[in-house]
């Protein structure tokens, strides 16, 4: 993004808290996946309805950041024409994908940069064959491993790694931020949940905690050295204690953020009931009643704008 854009962006930011409405849609395009994670049922989907044009959606609610997620959004053909859509009909809206990057290849991510994709990030959890395992697909991490410098070469800094942290990885993620320096990329930390499978297994328990705090510690002190850290201090430092606590009030599902369904209806997060189908949709909802997540879209929502984080956004 050019400067004059990102200035853009943030009085465009100002006008959303003015008017308080969301910052942010996820936008699921599929919920059809081609990996088998034990931290997503998603897979599971057979069938589905959905739109082939989500303008509406956009332009109805005008966020300042629509991320395409799934499933696996690359299962859409119609992925570059989806963003050529909402980017040449919207006033800045800032357009990001998270894949699993098995089916990425560089000529398929130039289609989506010139459709107007803002940014791509892959999903990383793990350095090396134990990805594979947690993804469910074979040679997964050899894939996007020679493939995210390539396309770091091809882009102008806007491949962010998109980590979650769980008990299982905690010896990696000070190493995968690392590794996306040396990728020349970005990397962007989320906290797990087992809200959507009830899985508890990868919630990091009272034992590890004290690990837990020493690499939130790390990361923060990599964040000023190496600079390509996403997250805000703010969040980052909320995550142990949100752990220790298992649970942190306050959300602003449906209010700050929103996610919408392939079919067009609005829950506050995916993990909640749908409120309204988007051409119902006239004001931001009742606080939800739910405390039991601290995701990255979620905290990074409710992080204040100080001076500090300001400068991170428009460098």
């Amino acid at each position: 993004m050019t400067v004059f854009q990102k200035f853009g962006g943030f009085f465009k930011y100002i006008r959303i808290k003015i008017l308080k409405t969301p910052i942010l849609i996820n936008l699921e395009v599929t919920k059809k996946c081609n990996a088998k994670c034990d931290i997503c049922d998603y897979w599971k989907t057979e069938s589905e309805s959905g739109f082939t044009d989500y303008l509406p959606v956009v332009q109805h609610i005008n966020p300042l950041v629509v991320t395409l997620v799934g499933g696996e959004p690359l299962l859409r053909k119609d992925l570059p024409d989806i963003i050529r859509r909402i980017k040449e009909n919207t006033n800045l809206v800032y357009i990001s994908l998270i894949t699993n990057g098995s089916l990425l290849t560089e000529e398929k991510a130039k289609k989506l940069w010139k459709a107007g994709l803002d940014q791509l990030s892959i999903s990383l959890d793990y350095l090396g064959i134990k990805h594979d395992e947690q993804r469910g697909i074979k040679g997964l991490y050899t894939h996007i491993s020679n493939l995210i410098p390539r396309l770091s070469a091809a882009s102008d800094n806007n491949i962010v790694l998109n980590t979650i942290i769980m008990k299982d990885n905690l010896d990696q993620i000070v190493d995968i931020a690392i590794q996306a320096y040396k990728w020349d990329v970005m990397v962007s930390y989320s906290t797990y949940t087992a809200l959507k499978t009830g899985n508890k297994a990868h919630i990091v328990t009272p034992e590890t905690l004290k690990r837990l705090r020493a690499v939130i510690a790390e990361i923060l002190k990599l964040k000023s050295d190496l600079g390509n850290i996403m997250n805000s201090d703010y969040y980052l430092k909320k995550i142990p204690i949100f752990l220790e606590a298992g649970s942190i009030g306050g959300c602003q599902a449906g209010r700050c953020f929103v996610h919408v369904t392939p079919d067009g209806y609005l829950k506050p997060c995916a993990e909640l009931p749908a409120f309204c189908h988007h051409s119902e949709y006239k004001e931001r909802p009742d606080a939800v009643n739910c405390d039991k997540c601290w995701s990255a879209c979620r905290g990074e929502s409710e992080a204040p704008l100080t001076l500090k984080r300001i400068m991170e956004f428009i460098r």
